[in-house]
């Protein structure tokens, strides 16, 4: 889901897990992680959001989130980044750092 400023702004205090993909349009690697990005997060949980931002239609988002290179995937749990890829995804790595976190998460999420 194409997010806009306000919305990038609450995302990193809202609660829930959260990947945010930072590209640009005429980035063919960025274009193919947007379709697969959600396959992916659907393999970590349902409850993963997505979102893309265009760096072309939101310059503001670099100098805000640091985001020096495209692709840049940030993913946030409970407001806190636990995880920024840049450039070169890896997805073996990204679920191995990211699935005890998860799976922790979800524990407690699904108790209270």
């Amino acid at each position: 889901m194409l997010i806009t400023v306000d919305d990038l702004d609450q995302l990193p205090v809202s609660t829930g897990a959260v990947f945010v993909l930072f590209s640009t349009p005429d980035c063919g690697v960025c274009q193919s992680l947007k379709h697969k990005l959600p396959i992916w997060a659907a393999t970590l949980s349902e409850q993963v959001q997505c979102y893309y931002v265009d760096l072309v239609q939101m310059p503001q988002a670099c100098a805000r989130y640091q985001v020096l290179t495209v692709p840049t995937l940030i993913f946030w749990l409970d407001g806190i980044e636990l995880v920024r890829q840049q450039r070169h995804i890896n997805f073996a790595l990204l679920i191995e750092q990211l699935s005890r976190s998860v799976a922790l998460w979800q524990s407690t999420t699904l108790s209270e």
